[in-house]
């Protein structure tokens, strides 16, 4: 039995802030200690992460505890909840299972972002993503292209609003709504969703996740930086000459689910998928 766990909340969430001190009775009665901050040193001795929340508080918390190789186990506060296991209702049978080692491990693709300044051989920052991260130009109306290398070989300059480089995982997040496909997430493969882009021959593509991506900025008329979104949580400044690259990070999250909940009955329950 998991001895120390991880419980972390949106604390935006008032049905978070009132699940939270029940929860840590309940933990307490069963003998297991808990890390309440992603800043305490004893993280990394956690044998799982209570995460509640919506889908947002996965994504915080899954780059911060994926180098520790700390599975997530997900509770639903938001909307969708795509990545989570479980609500509320079910919280406590949920973790009568976790803690007896009755739920199964996925693991599920991350992205490495480098951003390269200028000529700088050297990243200036180097983050994950679990979903995605997406080049785009904020409220500017204007177009933008984007030159974009292949295991330095050159691929497109994509015209438009935007591109998305996303994981197996992010397919049902802005690239789902970019018409890009939706990829189960076991699959090796890293997907390239163009945003609005301005010509009938562009279109999503799907390419290995041994692939090593490079973007840049061409043609841009607006006098502010272009934006790098990672996971739609961290926003950064980029300029024209700056570099970026993605490749599958080497840490990969970990998810707790339920051996008999299958990701095609997520579809079906989460999106309607499949529906007629």
């Amino acid at each position: 039995m998991a001895r120390c766990v991880a419980v972390l909340y949106n604390p935006d969430k008032s049905e978070a802030k009132r699940a939270i001190p029940p929860l840590l009775r309940w933990l307490q009665s069963q003998q297991v200690k808990t890390v309440q901050s992603l800043t305490n040193p004893d993280l990394k001795k956690a044998s799982f992460a209570i995460v509640l929340g919506g889908d947002g508080t996965i994504l915080r918390v899954a780059r911060a505890v994926a180098p520790f190789n700390i599975p997530i186990l997900g509770v639903n506060l938001g909307r969708l909840g795509f990545l989570a296991e479980t609500d509320l209702s079910e919280l406590y049978e949920t973790l009568k299972k976790a803690l007896s080692s009755g739920l199964h491990i996925e693991k599920r693709t991350m992205l490495q972002i480098s951003i390269f300044k200028g000529e700088n051989k050297k990243a200036s920052r180097t983050d994950l993503a679990l979903n995605d991260c997406f080049l785009h130009t904020g409220s500017s109306a204007r177009i933008i292209e984007i030159e974009t290398f292949l295991n330095k070989e050159y691929l497109a300059t994509y015209t438009g609003d935007g591109l998305i480089v996303s994981t197996p995982t992010g397919s049902t997040a802005y690239s789902l709504a970019a018409s890009g496909p939706i990829v189960s997430p076991e699959l090796p493969v890293i997907l390239v969703t163009p945003i609005c882009p301005h010509t009938l021959t562009q279109r999503p593509l799907v390419v290995s996740s041994e692939s090593r991506l490079e973007l840049r900025i061409g043609k841009f008329a607006g006098n502010r930086s272009v934006l790098l979104s990672l996971d739609g949580q961290e926003i950064l400044p980029i300029r024209k000459g700056d570099k970026i690259t993605v490749t599958a990070a080497s840490h990969r999250l970990k998810l707790l689910m339920d051996p008999g909940r299958s990701y095609f009955k997520i579809l079906r329950e989460k999106l309607k998928w499949g529906e007629r």
